[in-house]
């Protein structure tokens, strides 16, 4: 890279959102360069399940909000270069309790308003589909459009399709100042060399905080662990994904009557899916431990032991690794996609366990605010602006390039 260089918009992360964010900016014809301290899904994205879910919010405006997200992935696998091993087979959501079958209930007839495809299951049908399920589950809620695919490639396809489309990609470049001159953006500074630009757009997932501090600007993101085991290879286990009702619970820190203490400690709950190398991936867990991505062995025990109650025959099964990573993870659990006070300064960030499932999503509304132009869907209520850190962020309209 030469000393100096000048781009219409800079983005800044290379994970799944960034990736998104600059492949919507090089189709809109901007002149975007994307800037990443390591290799590509080389944070979040690569410690990941790869789901692309719905299942996971009430009916209602952040619903419908997903679920829009999730139909650009149907679009997407047209346009990528890349295989991201797309597979829109469904996601089951498991119930163990009675207490909470009447939510799930409702929560299928709201979906099924909103024009879901969804499906509830009996234990009997359960049974039929899924012999190796435990005996004490005793539904299943289907999200039939809700998908699986490999993070890593999906970030990779969209790197290379924001390249074809004229993008510039640094990787292994380290961000060290972001420039204003007037009080508006005006650079950033690398230890490559600097980017002259009146745009920039931080996606750098955990890592944002640090790089609005460069200006001021406060972005309420904090690290939020989680482990993913991995088995050896196995056929037959099961024929899709699927997660449990109590993930929904941890989620929301709210405490479970039917877990061991150490589940409940490091908020573990059942998630699985079967790879296309044929391993499957088992999770999961959720808390607070810093930057720390080393997989502990009592997280992974009381994530091990919770798979072998909703798949008992997990427990004939060896591991080959366990991997943790950290998520982005807003207070309300609501993504970050906005403007901020410095024109010229977006976020888009924050999306914790639904960074894959809403990064083309955020890449089309971030392009759009970054040209200036009104989002195709509201996402005023994921401004930066509702947590009253920051002045008032620059309206949508007066940020054009």
């Amino acid at each position: 890279m030469s000393s100096k260089r000048s781009a219409e918009a800079v983005v800044i992360g290379g994970g799944a959102v960034g990736t998104a964010v600059a492949c919507y900016l090089a189709m809109d014809g901007v002149d975007v360069t994307v800037v990443e301290r390591g290799e590509f899904a080389w944070g979040t994205s690569r410690r990941c399940e790869g789901h692309v879910v719905t299942y996971d919010t009430p009916p209602g405006d952040f619903s419908l909000f997903c679920k829009t997200g999730q139909d650009l992935f149907y679009e997407a696998q047209d346009f990528l270069p890349v295989d991201f091993e797309f597979t829109p087979e469904g996601i089951g959501l498991l119930v163990d309790n009675e207490d909470h079958l009447e939510i799930v209930k409702q929560n299928f007839e709201g979906k099924k308003a909103e024009g879901y495809d969804v499906t509830l299951w009996d234990r009997d049908e359960l049974r039929h589909r899924e012999r190796n399920i435990g005996d004490n589950v005793i539904a299943c809620l289907n999200f039939n459009n809700d998908c699986t695919l490999n993070p890593m490639r999906l970030c990779f396809g969209l790197a290379k399709h924001a390249e074809e489309n004229g993008a510039t990609i640094l990787p292994r470049t380290q961000v060290t100042k972001l420039l204003t001159e007037n009080g508006r953006v005006s650079g950033v500074e690398t230890d490559q060399g600097i980017i002259a630009t009146k745009n920039v757009i931080l996606s750098s997932g955990v890592w944002t905080p640090s790089l609005g501090a460069m200006l001021g600007v406060q972005i309420p993101i904090r690290p939020r662990q989680g482990h993913i085991l991995v088995t050896e290879r196995v056929s037959g286990l099961l024929s899709k994904a699927y997660v449990e009702y109590g993930y929904l619970l941890t989620k929301h820190g709210v405490t479970r009557e039917n877990v061991t203490p150490d589940m409940d400690k490091f908020g573990v709950a059942f998630v699985i899916e079967p790879s296309s190398a044929g391993t499957v991936l088992v999770g999961s867990s959720r808390r607070f431990a810093g930057m720390d991505i080393r997989p502990h062995p009592a997280v992974m025990r009381a994530v091990a032991e919770r798979g072998t109650h909703f798949f008992p025959s997990l427990s004939d099964m060896r591991l080959l690794r366990c991997y943790a990573g950290v998520r982005p993870a807003s207070p309300d659990e609501l993504p970050i996609i906005s403007s901020t006070h410095i024109p010229g300064l977006f976020v888009g960030a924050g999306h914790e366990g639904l960074g894959i499932s809403l990064c083309l999503i955020t890449g089309k509304i971030m392009s759009e605010l970054v040209r200036g132009e009104t989002p195709f869907i509201d996402a005023s209520y994921m401004s930066i602006d509702r947590f009253g850190f920051n002045p008032p962020a620059v309206p949508a309209g007066e940020t054009t390039l």
